[in-house]
Parts: C-alpha cells; structure tokens; sequence
C-alpha cells in the first residue's frame, strides 16, 4: 500500500476523547428498516388480494316481511324488534332446521340468518347467506313458515281476547330475491398492506427506541469521535460490488495512514456481525491481486470465529493454539484457495498461494486471556513477509483488545447501518481512542 497521511489530517478527528453524548431515542427508520416495512406491506397486500379473489361468492337469499298488527304504532314496533331477534337467535335455527331436516348444525344455520329493518320501521328483510347456493335456499325457506309457526302455537293456547290482533306479518313478495356478495379485493390490497406495513414498522419502533441503532452517518458523529473514512455498500446479497466497495475501502485508509506503508491493519466492530469478517476477506483478496503483496489474514475474533467459518476452517488449529505455544504461526499459516470463499466474493480471488490465512483455532476459550501477552510474538512471525489485516473481536468485549489496537498502523471500525447501536458504537469508539497507536476511522456498512 502506499504511504498515507496521519489522523490529524483527517476532518473531524481531534484526538482528545469526545464530551459526554446524551443518547436520545429516534423514531426514525434506516433505510433497510424502510425497505421491510415497504416490502413487507407490498407481499401483504398481494397475499391478502389474492386470497380474497380466490374465495368463492356468498349467495343471498332475501325474504322481506311487513308487520301488520293492528294500527297501534307501537305495538307494531314492538312486535318488529321482536320478530328482528327472532329471526336470528338459536331458537328460531333449531326450529329451521327441524322444519326442513336440514344436514346442518345450529350454530351454522344461526350464522346464515341476518335482518336488516330501519328504525321504527315494521318492514324488514331476512337474509340467509352462504357459500353453498342450495343451501341459502333451502334455509330460507324455512325461516318465513318457522316465525308463522311459532306464533301460531302460541297464540292458539291464548284466549282469542288475549291474541295479538292480525295477521302479525306477512311475507311481501311472492319470491325471494336472489344475489351474490364478494369481499371487495381492493380493501383486502389496502387492509393487508396497511398491517403488513405496521407490524414491523411497530417491531422497529420499538427496538428503536428501546435500543438505538445507527441509521445514519450523523449518528456516528454524534456518537464517536472518529472520522468516517467511506460509506460502502453491504458485500454480501444481491447486487454488492465487493471489487468497488473495497477499493473505497483502501482508498480511505490511503488518506488516513501515517507517511509509512501499512503492514498492519486492523479491523474491530461495535457489533458481532458477518459484514466485517465479509470485509476483512475481501480487502485481504484486493490487496493480494491488485497490489501484488502477499497477505497473511488473521482472525483474531476467539469469541466466535466468524471469518474462521466463513472459510470452513473451524476444525483447524490456529491462533488460539500459537498463543498458548503449541504451534509455530509460519506453520499455522493455511492458504485461501478459492474454493473457500463465499459466492459473494467471486471474481476477486487473489492468485494461488497469495493469501494466506490464520484462523481462530480450536481451543479458543482456554486462550482467550493469553492474547494480551503473546500477541505481539504471533506477528513477529509474520514480519516482513506480509502485509497482515486483522479481523479483530467487538470491543469492548471478553477477548483482550489492548495489544491488538497498540500493534496496529492503522485500525478501521466497522459499523453497520440499522444494527450496529448507538450505546456500543459509542464504547468502541472510547475503546479504540484509548488503546490505538494509529490513525483510526470508521467504515459504514450501508443496508
């Protein structure tokens, strides 16, 4: 690489630790939060049209009745609220269905049966409603005899000056009036668009301002003093450009860097993520093919190891076990074919043997602790023969960062827009501030 400026040319670098920032909450979405809620309402809404438009038509069947109970108002208004609760209770279902021995049950033919009656009217429309047409029919026809029936039987056990005067309703027209309802798919669209879209914006408010996440570059000035060397977008899915993204990349550590070539580079994160681990590889292929270097890629990140299974290499020994000194870091030292890197990064293989790669090992936990002494002496090893990058832990975190940062000529915090939050971007940054000997900057993962 070639030689790069120091960190107090950078804008927006002080070197002095940044005052005390009061982490306000946002209900603000990143853009990838957008993207969800807006793909999330759009495949809602196509579900919900398409659902609808595949349900079979509701066939009803209307019966209109007058009330013809003397000229009493309100013995007739009486007499048609009564009849509009008859119609649709239990009691009228069981007397339908033992009129017609229907091969229904009670609860069904009481969900068929609907009136509709203006107030203080004594018309009123009865409504039988299914799917099935002969089965709307046949229900309906049975409702009109079954209310007759039933205040006949009781008013033949009255005195006849104790029975209700007339005929007590009538059926209006001769036959009953056939239609068909859909559920309108335009509203089933705009219902499943509107609670598909409100279910993750809700889930994302919510995290949002129970946990604050970067979603913008002025997030991360607020949060850390540290400059913000370049915006890429994610490597990984579809339309990545890792070749361009990591080219910005180096280009910005060129602009950050001390007046001296960059041997050592190390990457730490605020968050656990793949996009820095997806970096690291990346940068380590670019700097191999392009400048012709080569590359020794380390994973420094025992906790979890992510670069380390990103390649497939979990079962192998590595760093862990040059720490504890079971074994030499020139032998530990493995090499990336191309067959070991993700589909992402096809098309930026660095030639055979250009790289080559240190992973986390196998005993990572028993030392973890032993990093702090003997990381120094695992890249003595490596002196002048590489230029090594370092993909290094979340810090602040368990695995000691202290000796790492220190060792570093140059240190590139990587925060991911929409994940990475504002609490442990800030902590990171303090971290970075107090154990770093060289210039450091922050790259943004745009989602």
């Amino acid at each position: 690489m070639t030689p790069m400026r120091t960190s107090g040319d950078v804008v927006g670098y002080t070197g002095e630790a940044p005052a005390p920032v009061e982490m306000r909450p946002s209900l603000r979405l990143t853009r990838f939060q957008v993207m969800v809620v807006v793909a999330s309402a759009l495949i809602t809404a196509v579900v919900a049209a398409a659902f609808v438009s595949l349900q079979a038509p509701v066939y009803n069947t209307t019966r209109s009745v007058i009330v013809l109970s003397g000229s009493n108002p309100n013995d007739n208004d009486v007499l048609s609220r009564a009849l509009e609760s008859l119609a649709s209770s239990k009691g009228m279902a069981a007397e339908v269905k033992r009129r017609g021995n229907l091969d229904l049950s009670i609860d069904q033919i009481a969900g068929m049966i609907s009136t509709r009656r203006s107030p203080e009217s004594p018309y009123m429309d009865v409504v039988v409603s299914s799917p099935d047409q002969q089965q709307s029919e046949a229900v309906s026809a049975q409702v009109i005899p079954a209310m007759r029936g039933v205040f006949d039987r009781n008013q033949a056990e009255l005195p006849a000056e104790q029975r209700i005067p007339g005929p007590i309703f009538q059926e209006v027209f001769a036959k009953p009036l056939q239609s068909t309802s859909t559920f309108p798919v335009w509203f089933a669209a705009v219902f499943g668009a509107l609670l598909g879209g409100l279910v993750p914006y809700l889930i994302f408010l919510f995290r949002n301002l129970r946990k604050p996440v970067v979603a913008s570059a002025q997030d991360v000035t607020d949060a850390i003093d540290l400059p913000i060397l370049v915006k890429v977008p994610v490597l990984s899915g579809r339309g990545g450009n890792p070749q361009d993204a990591v080219a910005g990349v180096i280009s910005a550590v060129e602009r950050l860097s001390l007046n001296e070539p960059i041997h050592r580079l190390v990457l730490v994160g605020a968050d656990t993520g793949v996009d820095r681990s997806t970096l690291a590889l990346a940068l380590a292929c670019v700097v191999a093919r392009s400048f012709g270097q080569p590359v020794a890629l380390v994973d420094a990140d025992l906790e979890r190891g992510t670069l380390t299974g990103l390649v497939h290499a979990e079962d192998v020994a590595g760093l862990s076990e040059c720490l504890a000194g079971q074994l030499d870091p020139e032998k530990a030292l493995l090499t990336l074919t191309d067959a070991q890197l993700p589909a992402d990064l096809d098309g930026i293989a660095a030639p055979e043997g250009m790289v080559r790669f240190l992973g986390a090992g196998v005993d990572r936990s028993r030392n973890i602790l032993r990093m702090r002494s003997t990381f120094h002496r695992v890249l003595e090893g490596m002196a002048g023969r590489y230029v090594v990058i370092i993909n290094g832990p979340k810090v602040p975190g368990p695995v000691p960062t202290s000796q790492l940062l220190s060792l570093a000529d140059a240190t590139l915090m990587v925060v991911a827009e929409g994940q990475t939050s504002l609490t442990d971007a800030r902590s990171a940054g303090d971290t970075l501030r107090s154990f770093s000997s060289g210039p450091a900057g922050v790259v943004v993962i745009r989602r």
